[in-house]
Order: C-alpha cells, then structure tokens, then sequence
C-alpha cells in the first residue's frame, strides 16, 4: 500500500488537506493511514489521472509515427492515465482479427487503453460480432486519415439504429470536409445532420472535436430536447486560430480546420461555463518529415496527449479556468460518459492519480517531447502548473525530471 502525504487532495468535489492510501485502487482517504510506502506531497495537489478520449495511438503499419509504448510514455508524462484510440489505423479497426492485435499491442502502453471500433462498409453487417471486442464505436462522415469515410444517407440511418440497439455509444466526426473555410461554415448544420438521426434511433452520441459556437449552441439546443449527447473539443482549438494555420501552415493542418478568433474566444467562455463536456486532444502524431512537405500534401493532425493537461492547469493558474472544471473535463465527465472506474479519487475507484506541482513554470519545447513523432504545436508557450509524479492503477509510471 502507498500513502501519498501532507498533499492538498481534489475529493468530493473539493481540495481538501488529506492522505490517500492504494494498492490498485483507492483504499483510504484520510489522516493516520498505514502503508509499505509513504511519499511527502507537501505543497502538492492530488488529482484523478486525466482522461483522453480521442487519441490515434497509430502503430501497426504507421508504428514510425506512433506506436502504443511511445503513446504511453507521452501520456503519462503529461498526468495522462487512460486513452482511448480511435480505428482509423493502418489497417482500421474494423475486425475481430485486428481489433484483437491491437489490444494485444496496447498492454505495451503505461496507460489504460480503451479501443474504438471501426465502422466501414465491409464490417456493417457484422458490427453485433465486433461490439463484444471494441468498448465503443466511431463513425466518420468527412475527411480523415484512412479510408472510413461513410457518405450513404441509408446506411447512416442503419447504422445509428443498429448502434443504438447494441447500446454502445457512437463517436461522429460530423464535420463532412471540403476547404477550411467552408467546413467551419457548415459545421453547425452537419451536427444538426448527426443530432436528428440520433434523436430518431435512441442513440447514444458523442460529438468529437467541435470548433465552433454555432457547433456548440446546436448540441446544447439538443440537450434541451433531452438527445443522449456529449461533446468535445481539443486544446488546438482553444489555443489557435485560422490566423496561425495561415502563418505556420502544414504544422497546423488538421480536420476539422481551426476556425475564427471569435470562435477560440467562445470555446474559452463555453469550457469555463459548463457547455463543454469533455477536453480530447485528437492526438494524431505524423513524423517532422511528414509534416514538412508544404501544406496541400501534408497529412492532417496534430499530436497533443502530452500537453492537455499542462495547458489547462496553466489556464487555472490564470484563473480563466476553474479547477472543478479542469476536473470535469479531463476527469470525471469522459470517466462517466464512456463507463470508466477511474476519473475520481473515491475509495474502490482505480488508483489512476496525478500529482501537480501549480508552481513550476517551463517553457514547452521539442526536447520534452515523448511522442514518437518528436514535435509539438505547443512549442514555446510558457506554462505554469506540470504533473511531478504519476499512477496508473497505483503503480508510478512518471517521475518528472527536476
């Protein structure tokens, strides 16, 4: 048993001056707790291990980009503990075969990994067969990498249905693609596409990587109307605009594009007042060659598992974020909404613990980064708030170098 002492601990919704004592899970929180192992945390939050729900952890046939043990090592010197990787790898997740090797990939990885499963033309027949190996499904109407894209009206509206009989839930990208501008333009009315159809069929949705308050106001005009709908969105598009994908180019390419400033400035207000379920960072990691080639044939994506959490821990420490919120966010509400036991520290959750210096300030540069794919768009900024030591299912997977 490890005691974590003399930290100030985020339980019951509060920070409270407490110990915490695990094994694989949460044993205790409390004073005068025994245990094999006791750590001084004084001057140190306690916080459940970060959530992220939308990661590509490529490896198979794109292991040079990414594979599960550089996506691991990436995660948790972020306070990243759980990931959930998305099918469109090389081959996708599509069936039982691959699913299969990639789950078996992923206990290289110091994280939990959770595995979404493909939707393709080939496999809608056979989606009851692959519910019982994929912890949730992902249906692609617009552009992204590998070919998943699904545009069939009939087979959207079979698809939703079957999904919502299997009771699982389904991750959309709705954004349909086409120029930058015109999909941030669009994007509002193709969530309403993806909110209608799940309304006709029952179906339990999640809206990935929204870039807009048009896209924001349809989902929460849809809660109104009580659709089972969450939301996401990624650090990109709180921290940059289309100005900087006009400046920095291929580096800054991703679908869906980055949108206006007005629409970054909204995304801010909507995270700090509760209209934003859950912060994802799409981590979609491509090599620095890759990237270099100019902009038309770049490959889209940013990486980002490794920075999220530091990013807003920064925008605490500035007070344009609450800490309850960061928690809900990357903790409690992506825990709750995909049925995971971890996202808070509460006695018999999994031991999934980040322990958070708010004073250190560093400068985020290419040397910290742990993603195979060596480069981040966050190069530069300068951050205050960093994880110091990390658990995944109370074994320390990171210690942050001094």
């Amino acid at each position: 048993m490890t005691i974590l002492r003399n930290a100030t601990v985020f339980v019951d919704g509060q920070l409270r001056k407490t110990d915490i004592a695990f094994d694989e899970k949460i044993r205790a929180i409390g004073s005068n707790l025994s245990g094999d192992e006791k750590i001084d945390c004084s001057g140190k939050l306690i916080l459940p291990g970060a959530i992220d729900i939308h990661v590509h952890a490529r490896d198979l046939n794109q292991s040079h980009k990414e594979d599960w043990a550089s996506l691991g090592r990436a995660a948790v010197s972020g306070g990243v503990t759980t990931v959930c990787a998305m099918p469109n790898t090389d081959p996708p997740l599509d069936t039982l075969e691959i699913v299969r090797e990639y789950r078996k990939r992923a206990l290289n990885s110091l994280t939990n990994a959770k595995v979404y499963g493909g939707i393709t033309l080939k496999n809608i027949q056979k989606l009851d067969e692959l519910s019982t190996e994929v912890d949730s499904f992902k249906l692609y109407l617009g552009e992204t990498t590998g070919n998943l894209v699904i545009t069939d009206k009939k087979l959207h509206r079979k698809i939703f249905k079957q999904i919502a009989q299997m009771e699982k839930l389904l991750a959309v990208h709705a954004q349909r693609g086409g120029p930058p501008k015109i999909v941030t333009q669009h994007e509002a009315d193709d969530i309403r596409y993806v909110l209608d159809l799940a309304a006709s069929h029952g179906t339990k949705l999640h809206i990935v990587h929204v870039t807009t308050r048009r896209g924001v106001e349809a989902i929460w005009e849809a809660k109104r109307s009580k659709i089972d709908v969450t939301l996401e969105t990624c650090p990109h598009y709180l921290f940059f605009t289309e100005r900087d994908r006009e400046r920095r180019g291929a580096w800054l390419k991703m679908n869906p594009p980055l949108a206006t400033e007005e629409d970054r400035e909204f995304l801010w207000w909507a995270l700090a007042e509760g209209l934003i379920d859950i912060v994802a960072t799409d981590h979609a990691p491509h090599t620095r060659e890759e990237k270099s080639v100019g902009y038309e044939r770049a490959p889209a994506g940013v990486p980002g598992v490794e920075f999220m959490l530091v990013l807003l821990l920064n925008a605490v420490n500035d007070q344009k974020l609450s800490l309850e919120r960061l928690i809900e966010v990357c903790c409690a509400n992506p825990a709750k909404r995909f049925g995971l036991p971890t996202g808070e520290l509460s006695i018999g959750w999994d031991a999934d613990i980040a322990v958070v210096d708010m004073n250190i300030e560093r400068t985020i540069t290419r040397e910290m980064v742990r993603s195979k794919c060596g480069w981040s768009p966050y190069e530069g900024l300068r951050v205050k708030g960093w994880p110091v030591m990390v658990f995944v299912r109370g074994k320390l997977v990171h210690i942050a170098e001094s």
